[in-house]
């Protein structure tokens, strides 16, 4: 049986491989999910990082990740509780490594994730994992952005059995968040059409190649 240093520094290695995913795949960037006739977009914040590790932290969120993308997290930085055990961490943190796959693979969109604590208005899964979504509103509730945030990764939990609805994504773009317009193309379904709405956020000649089937 691993002893507690041993979980503690199997637990901090994953933080910070995950850190590096979420720096070099996620952060900074932006993302458009567009299923059917609806379309949403997703941001990655920094300070976002910490609540998906599934550990409590004596670091504020962003020098939690400052440190864990460093490799300078110690493990008197993070804590388990009741609230979040070591078997939750251990069973998240893999997944967390693997985040960007549902950025860049053919996911199921799914709509109001009802939990314990919350419900997920927004929220894509790849059947092995789900990322609840929450909308950009200060602590007062008042509306920042038009983007969706990450808020919680979950394992197999029965999120489709207790969602009201789900459909598989037809296009993932992503772009820079300093960029105006969407200029990547990630998943692709070839047999639907974008949407008018969605056009206007694409870049004219990604735009072209995807009427043009991508030749």
């Amino acid at each position: 049986m691993a002893t507690k240093t041993e979980k503690k520094n199997l637990i901090r290695q994953y933080i910070i491989n995950a850190a590096k995913v979420y720096s070099s795949n996620l952060a900074g960037k932006t993302f458009l999910y567009v299923y059917g006739h609806e379309f949403f977009e997703v941001s990655f914040p920094t300070d976002h990082f910490l609540h998906l590790t599934g550990v409590e932290s004596t670091l504020d969120k962003k020098d939690f990740y400052r440190k864990a993308k460093k490799e300078k997290l110690t493990n008197h930085q993070f804590y388990f509780s009741l609230r979040y055990p070591y078997a939750n961490a251990r069973k998240k943190l893999p997944c967390l490594i693997r985040l960007s796959e549902l950025t860049t693979d053919v996911v199921c969109v799914l709509k109001d994730l009802h939990t314990k604590s919350i419900i997920y208005k927004l929220s894509v899964t790849n059947l092995e994992f789900t990322l609840g979504l929450v909308e950009d509103k200060s602590a007062v509730g008042k509306k920042r952005s038009n983007f969706f945030l990450p808020m919680s990764l979950r394992v197999k939990d029965k999120s489709i059995e207790n969602s009201t609805e789900g459909e598989i994504v037809d296009y993932i773009f992503s772009k820079s968040a300093s960029e105006s317009k969407y200029n990547n193309l990630l998943v692709f379904d070839e047999d639907k059409d974008i949407i008018n709405s969605v056009r206007m956020l694409i870049d004219e000649k990604l735009l072209e190649k995807i009427d043009n089937k991508i030749k």
